[in-house]
């Protein structure tokens, strides 16, 4: 199995919204990929609640069975589609993709 972990940092405001508002957004839209792309094995995505300086605002963590499927997941158009609004409400990325 390949566990994705990608965290991102938010922009204070972006596409008439505040940043709170966007990773709400962010979490509805990347929860709502499980059942629509087949490669998902278990989604999950959280916000930071704790709102301590320097920490990233949201957290996907997404189960894939090979490397294989973690690619046709991200060329997938719906992925495709979540990830283009994500480009433009973040300032930063963070990932990592591991074997276990």
């Amino acid at each position: 199995m390949i566990q994705h972990i990608v965290l991102w940092k938010l922009k204070a405001e972006a596409e008439g919204k505040t940043a709170g508002e966007n990773a709400v957004l962010i979490k509805e839209k990347l929860e709502g990929l499980y059942g629509l792309i087949p490669e998902i094995k278990s989604i999950r995505v959280e916000l930071n609640s704790l709102k301590i300086e320097g920490n990233d605002d949201v957290v996907l963590i997404a189960d894939f069975e090979s490397e294989d499927a973690l690619y046709a997941y991200q060329k997938n158009p719906l992925h495709a589609e979540v990830a283009a609004f994500v480009k433009k409400v973040n300032n930063g990325r963070t990932a990592i993709d591991f074997e276990y």
